[in-house]
């Protein structure tokens, strides 16, 4: 195939009003729904629906940067969240988020899932009675889920530290007799498995990078991204070579696939082409267009 090669010229040029409007839709974040994150949304649900018991069944999700956690968890969290209505006889929150602290301070965790409830935090308040109110205003609001993203922000302290908020995860889970879903990278595994008591509380859900191997369910997941850029002559790439292509400058990752694509589609918004092909995906278009591969930006830090 003859590739074709980008003139990036338009990009330097001031885009116009509509151009802004239509540039500026490529950035929302939405929910793509391929089968994987399907299944693994329906499974992180599915606790919501759970009994209430003393040793709630609890999930930790895995995976890389930009692989696709954070869209899970939010879509799961809008899905059980009712519209906000100051009218409301009754205001609930079934599914509360926060990211994990800086570091593993147990008095911050709770600091931030008082923050999220909409709870005054008094200076210097103890943590027995931080967590005594977040019982409370938890039974009040129907809260049924916990999510606690950026969780291996923990490896961050010492090992003693690290052990006392597990304990404290624990703790809270019982208290407040809901699961607990947490969220990080695939080093947070060690973090559990340091403490085989926390670790069986919490089942492992691994979000994986695409491979070769899945190049049929990563077409699939293309074409459920194209609706998203819309383009008056669309996206012609789901050749095969195409997909590998574009497999291998994302490494397999779906925030790297989405950025990949936004970049081709604002290009053909700007150059007034309307139209991305698979002869355009090609290393020098996407360098020549500012993109980094995931793998190389730690090195040009280190430079």
């Amino acid at each position: 195939m003859l590739m074709s090669k980008l003139n990036v010229s338009c990009l330097t040029g001031r885009p116009t009003p509509e151009m802004k409007v239509r540039l500026a839709a490529f950035r929302e974040e939405r929910w793509i729904g391929y089968d994987s994150a399907v299944r693994i949304r329906e499974q992180i649900e599915s606790l919501l629906d759970h009994p209430k018991t003393h040793r709630m069944p609890n999930l930790v999700l895995l995976g890389e940067s930009n692989s696709g956690k954070s869209m899970i968890l939010n879509s799961v969290r809008d899905r059980a969240n009712p519209p906000y209505d100051l009218n409301a006889h009754k205001i609930e929150l079934p599914v509360i988020m926060v990211q994990a602290p800086p570091s593993p301070d147990e008095g911050r965790m709770y600091t931030r899932i008082m923050e999220s409830l909409g709870m005054h935090v008094a200076s210097r308040e103890p943590e027995d009675s931080k967590l005594r109110r977040i019982k409370v205003m938890c039974q009040h609001l129907n809260v049924q889920m916990l999510i606690l993203d950026d969780f291996f922000n923990i490896a961050a302290g010492s090992i003693a530290r690290r052990r006392k908020f597990l304990n404290a995860l624990r703790n809270l889970s019982m208290e407040l007799s809901i699961p607990i879903v947490l969220s990080g990278v695939p080093e947070s595994q060690n973090i559990l498995t340091a403490d085989s008591s926390i670790a069986n509380r919490f089942k492992p859900i691994f979000v994986r990078r695409w491979t070769e191997e899945r190049i049929e369910e990563y077409a699939t997941f293309v074409v459920s991204i194209r609706p998203r850029l819309e383009l008056e002559k669309g996206m012609d790439i789901l050749q095969r070579a195409t997909l590998t292509r574009l497999l291998q400058f994302s490494e397999g990752l779906l925030g790297e696939t989405v950025e990949i694509l936004r970049l081709f589609a604002s290009w053909a918004v700007r150059s007034g082409t309307e139209h991305v092909t698979g002869d355009m995906v090609t290393w020098e278009n996407l360098h020549a267009l500012g993109y980094v591969l995931p793998s190389d930006r730690t090195r040009y830090l280190e430079r």
